[in-house]
């Protein structure tokens, strides 16, 4: 997989800001941060831009191997399988126990969200399609513009 795969090696990065954010996060929990020096302890911004060209290095690394991987096993898509494989072959097998945590929270979001829209499709007890729930919406929402203008609610189930 070369970066022409994914439109040049320039369009590809990570946010500077959620970067900046994780490295403030960061920096204060190192066994090294000397408390007694303040909360002025910061890096630089040359620092941050070379760990985002690291970190997005090692994210080619990583997919490009895990890709390898899921080719051989004739697969289309890379599995969490796929990652952990390449993070061994490729020296990292610490980062496994971190990664396999990340994709169990990824997982408990997912299922939140199914059960989310699944209560909302079954809202009042009722299996309502996409356009039933707009209809009630809309129908809800002339109630309360009724009521902001003291009319009364219309009748527009």
């Amino acid at each position: 997989m070369s970066d022409k795969d994914f439109g040049g090696a320039e369009d590809l990065s990570l946010p500077k800001a959620t970067v900046q954010k994780i490295i403030s996060e960061i920096l204060p929990q190192l066994p090294q941060h000397d408390a007694s020096l303040g909360e002025d302890m910061a890096f630089t911004k040359g620092a941050r831009d070379l760990l985002i060209q690291c970190s997005m290095e090692f994210l080619r690394m990583l997919s490009s191997e895990a890709n390898d991987i899921s080719e051989k096993e004739s697969k289309k898509t890379i599995a969490v399988e796929h990652v952990e494989q390449a993070l061994k072959d490729l020296g990292f097998p610490d980062y496994i126990e971190g990664i396999k945590g990340v994709v169990g929270e990824w997982k408990q979001v997912q299922t939140k969200r199914t059960n989310r829209t699944e209560k909302m499709k079954t809202y009042g007890g009722l299996r309502a399609t996409d356009e039933e729930l707009a209809q009630m919406q809309a129908a809800l929402f002339g109630e309360a513009k009724d009521r902001m203008e003291g009319g009364e609610p219309s009748s527009a189930a």
